[in-house]
């Protein structure tokens, strides 16, 4: 089976590069998701805009201080839904239920899944939405974080109760992509970018899913790919 690949969206390119995201064949684009003060669910990566706290800000004001225009989750999944899988990306605590929920309308169980660095929004999704696929991500904060749940990922993995996990490219050149694949959980790679990597894990049968920032260069080079290329594992 082929990696899919997930198209990731940057947030200066607002709608019209969820568009392009979407337009570019990708299995999945992700989409990353905050809350605002007045409880909207927006499509945005940082948590500050112009230096102050997203969480704190109503949408409006989200909106005026923004050089982009901030979309609401709603629109991208209008925009999503029927046309790829959608990969949500959870930036903060308290959008699990009812981002899944949005997420069920618009894609069914089947068509997408949910990705957070955040263990415990992971067992909170899969005890409401047991049928939802999940992935636990690590190496978010690669050097700041307990780096047992970096380099050694699987007992968090586990008792979050997640499908899958999603690991930054650097951890997964360096062993981790090997634990995870013997003890036979999937795994997404993120954010991939340079062509000489996307050729290594495209050809990895390890590799579930292959993130990027450029999904049609992912997807050209996925397409001259050939079985018989497929290297050995390295770790």
């Amino acid at each position: 089976m082929l990696t899919a690949v997930s198209a990731h969206r940057r947030d200066r390119a607002g709608l019209a590069g969820l568009r392009e995201a979407v337009g570019s064949g990708a299995e999945y684009v992700e989409i990353d998701v905050r809350r605002t003060a007045d409880a909207r669910l927006v499509v945005h990566h940082d948590p500050a805009v112009a230096g102050l706290p997203l969480n704190r800000l109503t949408y409006d004001r989200v909106q005026e201080l923004s050089e982009q225009p901030v979309p609401l989750v709603t629109d991208a999944l209008e925009i999503m839904a029927g046309r790829t899988r959608g990969h949500l990306d959870l930036k903060e605590r308290g959008c699990e239920h009812e981002m899944t929920g949005l997420a069920l309308e618009a894609f069914g169980p089947d068509g997408f899944v949910v990705t957070t660095g955040e263990a415990t929004s992971i067992a909170e999704i899969k005890k409401a939405f047991p049928q939802v696929k999940t992935a636990l991500s690590v190496g978010r904060n690669l050097w700041e974080r307990d780096a047992v749940s970096n380099f050694a990922p699987l007992p968090f993995v586990r008792r979050a109760g997640a499908d899958m996990v999603a690991l930054n490219h650097r951890l997964a050149r360096i062993g981790v992509l090997g634990q995870c694949a013997r003890a036979g959980i999937p795994a997404m790679i993120w954010t991939v970018n340079a062509e000489s990597l996307m050729r290594r894990f495209l050809a990895d049968p390890r590799v579930a899913v292959l993130v990027t920032d450029h999904p049609s260069a992912a997807l050209t080079l996925r397409d001259r790919y050939r079985p018989r290329d497929r290297p050995r594992d390295r770790d």
